[in-house]
């Protein structure tokens, strides 16, 4: 019986023992896989010959969540250059949904609310102090100059020197665990090139304009106006000009019967005049929305610009490519009684030249 007696005792002591073992020690919570893992990078080019630096978007699903006081540790691989990267480069966020809804507040070191973000080598440990993450949130992790939350951004990790495929590894005291797999090229851009050929478009209202019967009472106007309207993916705009034929000497008017030609602005051939009754002249007035009128033949009244034998400008466009501009042309025309009788003609040639 005594044999019996000391053999329960002895068994109840491994018991007790075995218990006191099993709570003396802190319980730590079965790791689970971390899911819906990416890293989406801004440049995958390797930093050879000169570097290249990109920021990073991770993201993934914590089955377990961030408890007070744990962290989560994301490892770059070798070569990846970590740089100056602080937590002000560094934007964490997490929530049920899109994993954007609460944005965490971040310094070096964790204290209360704030969460610490700072790297270790090619470890960045974010850490909590008082602050939680629950269980089945998404978490975003953004580093470099994508990271805008309080301070923006100012420094990236730069890029292996070497195109290959690498792994990050994320871990932590928070007990999930998973691997996120990155691609780094040679080259990750293409050149496209294209020709845009150059091209201008000019059309003339109408190829005539009568005076009609001139008088000494009067200044007459032609009828119609003309318009000029002009087109052009030039990169400085356009120029219209204008030549007048005249009697082939002069600009004018001209009665080929009567070799007589009414002079262009006036009889003395000035640029501009002051059209009257009574007094020979003939000349043109512009007038645009868009184009710029040159200051000869930006008149109005009975003020006119005087033609000439040789292209002058009329107008013009110098701030890049433009639709359909128009320019509106009016002829005007006065004579004097010592005039000759007779039909008088002249003929205008409108140039349009596109500055490429």
């Amino acid at each position: 019986m005594r044999g019996k007696i000391r053999i329960f005792r002895l068994g109840a002591v491994a018991l007790i023992f075995s218990l006191l073992l099993l709570f003396s020690y802190p319980q730590n919570a079965s790791a689970d896989a971390l899911t819906a893992l990416s890293d989406t990078m801004s440049q995958l080019a390797d930093s050879t010959p000169t570097a290249v630096y990109s920021n990073h978007t991770i993201k993934y699903t914590t089955p377990t969540g961030v408890a007070a006081g744990q962290n989560m540790q994301i490892t770059f691989p070798a070569g990846f250059t970590i740089g100056t990267v602080d937590y002000t480069d560094i934007d964490v966020s997490w929530g049920p949904s899109t994993g954007a809804e609460n944005e965490l507040t971040l310094a070096a070191t964790p204290s209360g609310t704030t969460w610490g973000a700072v790297f270790a080598g090619q470890v960045l440990s974010i850490t909590s102090g008082t602050g939680t993450i629950t269980a089945a949130s998404k978490v975003i992790i953004e580093i470099g100059t994508n990271a805008t939350f309080g301070v923006a951004g100012d420094q990236q990790i730069q890029n292996q020197a070497t195109a290959a495929t690498y792994t990050i590894s994320i871990a932590g005291s928070f007990g999930d665990t998973g691997k996120i797999a990155i691609v780094i090229l040679t080259d990750d851009q293409v050149q496209l090139t294209a020709t845009v050929n150059p091209s201008i478009t000019f059309s003339i209202s109408a190829t005539s304009s009568a005076f009609g019967e001139l008088s000494t009472g009067s200044v007459t106007a032609s009828s119609p106006d003309i318009t000029l309207t002009v087109g052009t993916n030039a990169q400085t705009g356009y120029t219209i000009s204008v030549q007048d034929q005249g009697d082939g000497a002069n600009p004018g008017l001209y009665n080929t019967t009567a070799s007589y030609l009414i002079g262009s602005a006036n009889p003395s051939y000035g640029d501009t005049a002051t059209l009257s009754t009574g007094n020979e002249g003939y000349g043109i007035q512009g007038a645009s929305a868009t184009a710029t009128i040159a200051a000869r033949y930006d008149k109005s009244g009975n003020d006119v610009g005087g033609l000439e034998r040789t292209a002058t400008t009329l107008a013009s466009y110098s701030s890049g490519m433009t639709g359909n501009h128009t320019v509106t042309v009016t002829h005007k025309a006065a004579i004097s009684s010592w005039t000759k009788a007779g039909s008088y003609s002249d003929t205008l040639t409108y140039i349009a030249t596109g500055n490429f």
